[in-house]
């Protein structure tokens, strides 16, 4: 075997695990994804949605535990930053759906 079919082979191998990888990734980003619908179901306005303390909150975490696994930190942080942001426009429509459901019947309810 020569130096060169070595190398490729090996390039081959860890791409398998980086594909391993990816679909763990993925279906842990499902499960997150998953809790924050539920939690969506909780959260009533706007505020209570973006909470940027609560982001700030996990920026700092996922910043910490990268650097406790020898990852360089602004690659999480880039990371949540996007998963974060994407999260937020889900729950804004969600929430959207649920006053427009529940607007007018709601101020009835109310009068």
């Amino acid at each position: 075997m020569t130096e060169e079919t070595t190398g490729a082979a090996r390039i081959e191998e860890l791409r398998e695990s980086i594909d391993a990888l990816d679909r763990q990734i993925v279906g842990l980003l499902a499960r997150r994804t998953a809790v924050v619908r539920e939690l969506t179901e909780f959260k009533r306005d706007e505020e209570t949605v973006r909470s940027p303390g609560r982001v700030e909150q996990v920026i700092a975490k996922v910043r910490r535990l990268a650097e406790e696994e020898g990852m360089p930190p602004g690659i999480a942080e880039a990371a949540y930053r996007t998963l974060i942001a994407e999260l937020t426009e889900l729950q804004m429509r969600r929430l959207a759906e649920r006053h427009a459901a529940s607007g007018p019947a709601s101020a009835e309810g109310a009068a």
